[in-house]
């Protein structure tokens, strides 16, 4: 597996160089970058540039960056979330205008995919529409996109991996781990699913809440995932998604979470990966 480590950590936060040196002084070498628009500002060129430094000079691999999935910390408060799927066309518009602002990323830093939650079918040709758009962006920056199933009745990798199929949308799957979980679905996803993963998202929970706890610190029996993962023969990104503990300061919070990396590689020799 590739072992990294998703920026989420700090996803309240402004992204800055000093984070990402933290994230490489305790000791990884991937990243997905986190990318909201209140923690990358896709606007400004120096910012960029500061992220992209940071990334040089730590040597750092860019596995993936999560699109953008509200507008701002105060629309995210209030419930309102971006969908590239929605009849209201200002609002798929404005959402497809986000996640092509975040794309610019790839003007800047080597990504190999940009991630987006998937929406689910219900308004099928305003999706359609935008995944074109996003399509025609992403080729030109020569990236990948993926999308990522989310807890819901519609949104799960199943429905993920047959809308893909049904309509030859050039997308992947980022399996989200902790979601499929809450789903009840984990071990039958990545059986019957995992040979179209182009990235998976690593976090624990207690089986209903989306906690994004640190891995073996909630429920998920990562052994069994482990097994799993040899069946699909899934060997690629391995990235943690994960909430800073309360009340934790960032260093320690990424030791915590860098540790687990050896109790993966014990499972991944004993699951035959």
């Amino acid at each position: 597996m590739i072992y990294g480590i998703s920026t989420h950590i700090v996803a309240r936060e402004t992204l800055t160089g000093e984070h990402l040196d933290h994230i490489a002084d305790a000791g990884f070498d991937t990243v997905e970058l986190f990318a909201n628009s209140h923690q990358i500002d896709f606007d400004n060129p120096a910012k960029l540039r500061e992220i992209a430094g940071a990334i040089d000079r730590n040597h750092l691999y860019v596995n993936s960056v999560h699109t953008p999935f509200y507008a701002s910390l105060e629309e995210l408060h209030n419930g309102h979330f971006l969908d590239i799927s929605s009849a209201d066309e200002a609002l798929r518009k404005k959402s497809v205008d986000e996640v092509i602002k975040c794309l610019v990323l790839a003007s800047y830093i080597d990504v190999d995919y940009f991630i987006l939650h998937f929406p689910g079918t219900g308004n099928r040709d305003a999706l359609m529409k935008s995944i074109d758009r996003l399509h025609t962006v992403s080729e030109q920056l020569k990236t990948k996109l993926c999308f990522e199933n989310v807890p819901g009745k519609t949104t799960g990798v199943p429905d993920i991996v047959h809308f893909v199929e049904d309509n030859k949308v050039p997308f992947g799957v980022c399996f989200d781990i902790g979601h499929s979980y809450i789903a009840g679905e984990m071990l039958k996803d990545i059986e019957e699913f995992g040979v179209h993963f182009y990235t998976a998202h690593i976090h624990d929970n207690d089986g209903s809440r989306d906690l994004h706890q640190i891995p073996f610190e909630g429920s998920i029996p990562f052994a069994d995932a482990m097994t799993a993962f040899r069946k699909a023969d899934y060997k690629w990104g391995f990235m943690m998604e994960v909430k800073r503990p309360v009340e934790t300061a960032l260093e320690p919070a990424l030791q915590r979470i860098y540790s687990t990396i050896s109790r993966f590689e014990q499972l991944e020799v004993k699951a035959g990966l």
